[in-house]
C-alpha cells in the first residue's frame, strides 16, 4: 500500500471494535549501580530486572502475535502494563483504551516535539522527535511487547539489543589491521513506514494487516521511524535483519568481520580487503535495502593510527581514548588542589558544548556524578581489575567523603544513555 506523508490510511475494519552485579564494597563510589547491557543503571531499593521473567515474556509474545485490532491490542498492552508494574509498582496504573490507540494512530496530528542535538561533526545537528506523553506511554508498552516477540536479532547487530553494547560491538574488531567505519545517512528517516508495516506481518510477529497498520501508525511519523520514539531502535533492528545478513555475507566473501551499531557500520580485516569492488558491492546492498552511506563519514583506519569503533579504541584490545582518562585525572586534580567549586567550573566549561548537554536540555549534573559515570564506563571497557580504574575510583571516594548513594543519586553522565532504563517509568 502506498505511503502517505504522515501515517498510513486507516485500513478497513473487518473486525469489530547484563550484566553485572552491583559494586558491593563499602564506600565504593560506584556502589548501588550495575553495568547492564553495556549501560550504567541505578540499583534502587527492591531492585528487580528491567524486564519480566522469561516465561511471562513468552506468554506476552504469544498474545501479541494474536492481535487483530485496536481492542485486542489494548488488551495486550494492558497485560504488558501489569507485567511492568510487577517490576515497578510506582509506575502509572492508567490503562490503555482502544479509542486512545485509534486516536493516536489515525487522528492526532501534532504528536511529536522536535529539538536538535549536536552531531560529532562540529556545526551539524540531528533532529530528535520526542513523542508527547500519552503516545510515549503507548510506545513503551509496545516496546515491551515487541521485545518479547523479537528474539531473533541478527548476530551482527549490537545497538539496542539486550546483552550487547558498544563494547561487544568493538570487541569483534580488536587487533585487526584494517578497520573500516561508515555511517548510514539519515538512518531513522530512511526506515520507511511501508517497511515497518511489512516486517510486522512477517516472522516473528505474523500480525494481520489491520493490526500491523495500527502498530505502524503508532510507531511512525511522517512516513518513517522518528528518532526519539522508544520503539524506533528495535524496529530498525527488525527492518535491518536483511541488511545485516547481506552485509555479513559480503564480509564473508571478502574475509572480513562485520558489525552494526544503529547507523554505525564497521568492517575489519587482516588484509587490504576494502577495494573498489568491495565498495561497489557494499553500496549496492545499501541501496537495495533503502539506505545510503554518508561519504564524509567513511574512515579506513590502519594500525599506525588510533582505530576506534563506536568510541572504543581497538588497536590491540578494547580501550578508552587516552584523552578520556586524562579528562578524569584533570578534574580530580583540580578538585584536590583548588576545591570542588573550581573543578565543577572547569567541567562546566567543556560540558556546555557536549552532546550530553543538549540531550539533557542544558542541565549540567554534579561533578561527582559525571566522574562516577566516566569511571564506571572505564571499568566496563577496560575491566575493573586494572590499576587505573582502581586508582581513579579510590580518588573519587577520598575526595567525596559521602555515601555512595548520595554520590550517584539521579545520575546523569557524559556519553552514556541509559537505554533500557528509559522504559521503566511509564
Amino acid at each position: 500500500m502506498a505511503e502517505t506523508p504522515d501515517q498510513l490510511p486507516t485500513p478497513p475494519h473487518d473486525n469489530e471494535p547484563a550484566a553485572g552485579g552491583p559494586a558491593d564494597h563499602p564506600g565504593n563510589p560506584l556502589a548501588g549501580f550495575v553495568i547492564k547491557n553495556g549501560w550504567l543503571q541505578q540499583v534502587k531499593p527492591g531492585y528487580q530486572p528491567a524486564l519480566p521473567a522469561a516465561e511471562e515474556l513468552a506468554e506476552l509474545a504469544e498474545h501479541f502475535r494474536a492481535v487483530t485490532d485496536a481492542i485486542s491490542l489494548a488488551r495486550v498492552l494492558n497485560a504488558a502494563l501489569e507485567l511492568h508494574r510487577k517490576q515497578h509498582p510506582k509506575g502509572s496504573p492508567k490503562t490503555v483504551s482502544p479509542g486512545l490507540l485509534l486516536y493516536y494512530a489515525h487522528h492526532k496530528k501534532e504528536r511529536y516535539q522536535t529539538f536538535q542535538v549536536p552531531k560529532r561533526t562540529r556545526g551539524q545537528f540531528r533532529d530528535i522527535k520526542a513523542p508527547e506523553h500519552g503516545l510515549r506511554r503507548i510506545q513503551r508498552l509496545l516496546l515491551l511487547c515487541l521485545t518479547a516477540a523479537f528474539t531473533t536479532c541478527d548476530e551482527a547487530a549490537h545497538g539496542f539489543v539486550p546483552g550487547r553494547s558498544v563494547l561487544t560491538n568493538a570487541q569483534t574488531h580488536a587487533g585487526r589491521r584494517f578497520v573500516l567505519n561508515l555511517d548510514l545517512k539519515d538512518f531513522f528517516p530512511s526506515t520507511r513506514v511501508g517497511r515497518v508495516l511489512k516486517v510486522l506481518q512477517l516472522e516473528p510477529f505474523d500480525l494481520p494487516k489491520e493490526a500491523a497498520h495500527l502498530i505502524a501508525n503508532l510507531c511512525c511519523d511522517q512516513g518513517s521511524l522518528p528518532q526519539g520514539a522508544p520503539t524506533s531502535p528495535l524496529l530498525t533492528n527488525v527492518v535491518c535483519v536483511w541488511l545485516d545478513r547481506k552485509l555479513r555475507a559480503l564480509a564473508k566473501r571478502h574475509r572480513c568481520h562485520y558489525t552494526r551499531y544503529a547507523d554505525d557500520i564497521t568492517f575489519s580485516s587482516q588484509r587490504p580487503a576494502f577495494t573498489a569492488a568491495f565498495q561497489a558491492e557494499l553500496n549496492a546492498v545499501l541501496v537495495d535495502e533503502g539506505y545510503e552511506q554518508n561519504p564524509a563519514k567513511q574512515r579506513l583506519q590502519t594500525p599506525e593510527t588510533r582505530q576506534e569503533v563506536t568510541g572504543v579504541v581497538v588497536n590491540e584490545r578494547p580501550n578508552v581514548p587516552r584523552e578520556f582518562v586524562q579528562d578524569i585525572r584533570f578534574l580530580l586534580h583540580v578538585w584536590q588542589k583548588h576545591g570542588y567549586a573550581a573543578a565543577s567550573k572547569a567541567m562546566g566549561q567543556n560540558y556546555g558544548g557536549s552532546k550530553a548537554h543538549a540531550r539533557y536540555r542544558g542541565n549540567i549534573p554534579k561533578l561527582e556524578k559525571v566522574l562516577a559515570g566516566k569511571i564506571a564506563y572505564l571499568g566496563m571497557v577496560r575491566g575493573k581489575k586494572g590499576i587505573v580504574y582502581a586508582s581513579l575510583y579510590e580518588q573519587l571516594q577520598d575526595l567525596n567523603g559521602v555515601t555512595a548513594l548520595h554520590i550517584l543519586e539521579e545520575l546523569t553522565i557524559i556519553g552514556l544513555q541509559v537505554e533500557f532504563d528509559k522504559n521503566q517509568n511509564l
